[in-house]
């Protein structure tokens, strides 16, 4: 009984609350709902977002990639693959990366869920290298890569538009 309920909450947590049970793409699922969560903590707690906050955040990253590994370290014996789509998690986290640091109104959110998803399927070098690492860290390590590329991407377009924006 105590070993069913805490893979459960193992297969509940990888998934994130079961969204990546979704039988269509899974990932972009898992990436929806850590928009939902940045959107929901922005509009109820708009502290966490302020530049003051970062320490904070940094923190709480560091913490969501463990959890991330940790959970995904145990995915083939739970789900029976390597990277199986019910496991999320790693793009909860990549796409909460995405928006380090970034003001979030609804135009970011969705320019960064785009950029997120863009890097997270195309995965760039090194990203694509990432998935070789050996298991919760390869699963989680490429998609916390695609969320830095869309963080660092996201800023630049940011910038280049306000300072378009200034000079018209």
């Amino acid at each position: 009984m105590h070993r069913t309920i805490l893979t459960w909450l193992h297969k509940a947590g990888a998934s994130v609350l079961f969204a990546g049970y979704c039988p269509v793409a899974s990932g972009t699922v898992g990436s929806a709902v850590a928009v939902g969560c940045v959107w929901l903590a922005n509009r109820h707690a708009p502290v966490l977002f302020a530049p003051e906050s970062a320490p904070i955040l940094w923190v709480l990253l560091i913490v969501a990639t463990g959890v991330s590994i940790a959970l995904s370290s145990r995915a083939k014996e739970l789900f029976g693959h390597d990277d199986p789509p019910q496991v999320v998690v790693d793009e909860f986290v990549g796409q909460m990366i995405t928006f380090f640091m970034i003001p979030i109104t609804l135009r970011t959110l969705l320019l960064g869920f785009v950029l997120f998803r863009f890097f997270d399927i195309i995965k760039p070098y090194p990203v694509h290298q990432m998935e070789e690492l050996e298991g919760g860290v390869g699963i989680t390590m490429d998609d916390v890569l695609a969320g830095v590329y869309a963080n660092v991407s996201l800023a630049v377009v940011l910038f280049v538009y306000h300072g378009l924006k200034a000079a018209l």
